[in-house]
Parts: structure tokens; C-alpha cells; sequence
């Protein structure tokens, strides 16, 4: 496969789902061999494991202790359309914005603004079996010539089933899914600084009773989907598209650094960012 950057630039702007301040972005295109990099106050933070400051309810990068905060989203986006090479620059705020609470708006602007570079990219190929975490919560990651990625696990209070998987297909499969929490959560996820942003307009609120949001599910297995959707975010910050097969059982933002950072162990020999 080939290298691609964006061809002109786009901006989005919205509020940070955790900070819950107003952020505007611009993405730039970039040569071939940059990387996806994050341009915030005079300072670049390339999109890689190297630089992940925090993942308790989104993944944020840090460096010369300047953050970029929930940049999962985004970075989905740019793995499943193939965008290898580009700047995010951040005209206001410090958090992505969260927009719809899914990639949507991220994946319909950026989907038809794509440049081939005609530059190979060498996919990650793994070349053992990796597996992280405990009984119950775990994340496995078997070697295969093709990229595919489950999640397993159960959601409470609806019935969507308890697996699903992604095997690089539309990505419209999985683009639309929103971020989700349960209702008698969000006193809890404000109190510890969380959710500020948050609303049923961008969250997938899922209680006793059922769905509390602006319109109901997306897919009849939404929160499912956003696991897998996430996972894919998270995996980009090897910096390069990966041939694997990953199985997530009740994973999240934390369990999947712990695979990346064993994947990297794994190959020793290969120059990453």
C-alpha cells in the first residue's frame, strides 16, 4: 500500500467531550514520511505510542509538557481511509473535537480529500502471538496476512449482542458508532473531571430504561462497534497500518497501550516513527 496525505486542507471545530472547551482544528497535508503529526502552541507531537500521556477515558499524547487530548477518534479515521502523512494543527483549544460523539464528520470530509503519494508504507506484520491483560480482560493479537479486529464483551441494560468484527471492509461499518457510558455513571465520570462536554447530543447514554440520546442506536451493536472503532484509533499509533488479527475481550483505552507497547517488543528490528 501507499503512502496518502489530504490534498487540501479541512478544519472541524466543536467541543472537547472532556474538557468540555470550545477546539478548533486544521488538517494539513503533509510529504510522504512525515507522519501524522499534532501541532499545538510551537510544539509537534507526532501520533505515537512514545508520546501517550494518558489513557483513562481517551488517549492523550504529551511533549515539553504540552498535551493534545482525545485524539483516538480522529486517528481511526486517518488508519481506515489509509492517511499516513498529515499535520493537525490546533488553532484553539487542545482537545479534538468530539463532534457527533463518533468519525463521521471526520470520515466524510476527509474520505474524498485524499492524495496517493505513490510511496510504499511497510504494514506492521506481526510475527508472534501477543496477548495482554488478565482473565476476563484481555487483548490477543495473532499474526495474519490481512487486518481484522474484535470486540467481545457485554453491554448492560440493552441487548446488542456481545461480539463483534471489523474485517477491513466499509468503514461505514463501524464510522457512525458513538462514544458511550451508562447513565449511573456520569455523576461519577463528571466528579472526577471527565464528561464536561458531554451531552446526549455527542454521547451514547445507555441506562435501565434503555437509550438516552438525541436519536436512538446507529446499529442495532453501536457500543460494540465504537470498542472496535476505538481499538483501531489507538492501534495507528504504531505509525503504520498493521496486518493482524486482534481480539479485545472487555478492553479499553489502557489495555490497548499495553498491546501496542508488547507489539512494539515484539519487533525489535522494525523502525517505527
Amino acid at each position: 500500500m501507499n503512502r496518502k496525505t489530504v490534498y487540501e486542507r479541512v478544519s472541524f471545530e466543536g467541543v472537547g467531550i472532556h474538557s468540555g472547551e470550545r477546539s478548533r482544528i486544521l488538517i494539513h497535508p503533509a510529504e510522504p514520511g512525515d507522519g501524522i503529526k499534532f501541532y499545538i502552541r510551537g510544539v509537534e507531537i507526532p501520533a505515537s505510542f512514545e508520546y501517550v500521556s494518558n489513557t483513562v477515558m481517551s488517549t492523550d499524547l504529551e511533549r515539553e509538557g504540552v498535551t493534545v487530548k482525545t485524539v483516538e477518534h480522529l486517528l481511526a479515521v486517518f488508519h481506515l481511509l489509509g492517511i499516513s502523512d498529515a499535520i493537525v494543527e490546533f488553532l484553539e483549544g487542545f482537545e479534538v473535537p468530539i463532534m457527533d460523539g463518533s468519525g463521521y464528520e471526520f470520515y466524510i470530509a476527509l474520505k474524498d480529500n485524499i492524495v496517493d503519494t505513490g510511496v510504499y508504507i511497510e504494514p506492521i506484520s506481526l510475527r508472534g502471538y501477543v496477548k495482554v491483560g488478565e482473565p476476563g480482560n484481555y487483548i490477543e493479537a495473532h499474526p495474519s496476512v490481512s487486518f481484522e479486529v474484535t470486540y467481545k464483551g457485554s453491554i448492560n441494560h440493552i441487548d446488542c449482542g456481545d461480539i463483534f468484527t471489523y474485517s477491513g471492509g466499509d468503514p461505514e461499518e463501524i464510522v457512525r458508532a458513538r462514544t458511550f457510558c451508562y447513565l449511573e455513571d456520569v455523576n461519577t465520570i463528571l466528579e472526577r473531571g471527565y464528561g464536561k462536554g458531554g451531552s446526549t447530543r455527542n454521547v451514547l447514554i445507555i441506562g435501565k430504561e434503555g437509550i438516552h440520546s438525541d436519536e436512538g442506536l446507529r446499529y442495532p451493536d453501536e457500543p460494540l462497534r465504537h470498542k472496535v472503532f476505538d481499538l483501531i484509533g489507538d492501534l495507528y499509533l504504531l505509525g503504520a497500518p498493521i496486518r493482524g488479527r486482534i481480539v479485545s475481550y472487555n478492553g479499553g483505552h489502557s489495555l490497548n497501550f499495553e498491546l501496542i507497547r508488547n507489539i512494539v517488543k515484539s519487533l525489535p528490528a522494525v523502525k517505527l516513527l
